[in-house]
């Protein structure tokens, strides 16, 4: 397995969301490393659409849309206990399409919502 692939392998398995350093530490597990080899990892399954990331808890979520499938990542997350989902961006870009703004182009762009989930309610 290449770096990605354990990385990949990791978020998948994993019942929640993981920082990048909670990453690196079940990396070492499987094979010796430095941070920036995690980093590089997530930054490739970013860039390809696998994988987001949630800048506001600083965790990566598996994508639950088809890698040729290119959308602009749209997240909720608890403000209680940090879960977060991916949502349907396709709702937000219909949105954000009539909004003129000259400044902004909303052609690409990231959405966290931050809410309460029904289980912390």
């Amino acid at each position: 397995m290449n770096n990605n692939e354990i990385v990949l392998d990791i978020i998948k398995k994993s019942r929640k969301h993981l920082t990048a350093y909670l990453i690196l530490e079940k990396f070492q597990k499987v094979k010796k490393v430095h941070p920036m080899t995690v980093y590089r990892s997530l930054n490739n399954l970013i860039y390809k659409g696998i994988i987001h990331k949630s800048n506001q808890n600083k965790t990566y979520i598996l994508c639950n849309h088809d890698v040729e499938h290119k959308h602009n990542p749209s997240i909720a997350i608890c403000k209680s206990c940090g879960d977060t989902q991916e949502l349907k961006s396709d709702l937000f870009k219909s949105i954000l399409k009539k909004i003129s703004l000259k400044k902004y182009n909303f052609v690409n762009f990231e959405l966290e919502v931050s809410t309460i989930c029904n289980t912390c309610k």
